[in-house]
């Protein structure tokens, strides 16, 4: 090969290497403009929600009630046309919102063919099942297991005292295994005494019970995966000072602190760690939390269900609500960012 063509050769891969890394150069250029834009629009968009807030920290345990709009599939036998996750609508033109309306429209039929409207992941469809007779409850029967409330405890995450709503959870009220958010009919937060707490360990969650009274503090508006969020019937922000909210990007990793009630309720604080920020999680997992309070892990083992809505507080700020824990080691866990909770409760005002 002559002197001139090992040159050329030399240049071309020169040239091409010079290629891909103007490429990859201006790649990150345009990622970091994105998200830089990204970050500046959501700041911006945070900053003017608050404007018409007053945002002060929760903690306190309350029981959660809520009824669902139709009934929600759980388990089905020789059916089907339906789904576990289904929601049934409708039973031959008429509205079903509770398990005793899904069985008497079911006995109306005689064995007919029967015609449901059902919400299948948020598109509505017209399906036709039969009900079989059972000799044995002498009822004709369509082999499905189905619900139409949920109650248990939860935590308080923050409220908005200038337009009385509250936030709860930071996650959201669901069935089956695959996480099915459940449509709200109707539901409200309610006073609870807790009675109990389950100490959670390793392959074992915990878990804080309590006793639910009658008594309206609020109703819940909506459900979404980021919490409940509802308007208050009573007052639960006297007294409570006005505190900041931080912004996705402001959270480090650090010392923080939770609020929840465990006893007497009391809110109390506690201290915990922020071990890791997932600032590009979409979900309500957004940042990895330790319990570090000595108090806390002798009383609970870590995090215990009844906790999740928890604020997360940092440098005097609210940052976010504790979600989830984690199976293997329940001294850790997740939480969301506030902001993202923010961002639903604007919308019920």
């Amino acid at each position: 090969m002559n002197i001139k063509a090992i040159n050329l050769k030399k240049n071309k891969k020169i040239i091409v290497f010079s290629a891909l890394l103007i490429f990859l150069i201006f790649s990150y250029v345009v990622v970091a403009y994105v998200e830089s834009r990204a970050a500046f629009s959501s700041e911006n968009n945070l900053n003017t929600l608050l404007k018409d807030m007053e945002i002060c920290v929760g903690g306190e345990a309350v029981g959660i009630k809520i009824l669902a709009t139709g009934v929600l599939v759980m388990g089905t036998e020789n059916q089907p046309n339906l789904s576990i996750g289904d929601i049934i609508l409708e039973v031959n033109g008429t509205a079903i919102d509770s398990n005793a309306g899904l069985i008497t429209e079911v006995q109306k039929s005689n064995g007919e063919e029967i015609k449901l409207k059902i919400d299948r992941n948020g598109e509505i469809k017209n399906i036709s099942v039969t009900a079989d007779y059972s000799e044995t409850s002498k009822m004709y029967e369509l082999g499905l297991w189905v619900k139409d409330s949920s109650a248990g405890v939860g935590t308080i995450s923050f409220y908005d005292k200038k337009n009385m709503t509250f936030a709860s959870l930071g996650h959201g009220i669901t069935e089956t295994s695959n996480n099915i958010i459940i449509p709200i009919n109707s539901g409200g937060i309610v006073k609870t005494k807790i009675t109990e707490i389950k100490k959670g360990e390793k392959k074992s969650p915990g878990d804080i019970k309590g006793v639910l009274y009658t008594n309206v503090l609020g109703q819940i508006i909506k459900n979404t995966p980021y919490g409940i969020y509802g308007t208050l019937e009573e007052d639960m922000c006297f007294g409570k000072e006005e505190i900041d909210v931080a912004k996705k990007l402001d959270v480090v990793e650090g010392k923080a602190k939770i609020y929840c009630t465990l006893e007497n309720n009391k809110v109390e604080e506690f201290d915990i760690n922020i071990e890791r920020v997932l600032y590009n999680s979409s979900g309500n997992k957004n940042m990895v939390i330790k319990i570090t309070d000595k108090k806390l892990l002798e009383k609970t083992g870590g995090i215990v269900q009844g906790m999740s809505g928890s604020p997360i507080v940092q440098n005097g700020k609210l940052v976010g609500a504790v979600t989830h824990v984690f199976y293997n080691d329940p001294t850790q866990g997740y939480g969301v960012f506030a902001e993202t909770m923010i961002n639903d409760i604007a919308t019920i005002k």
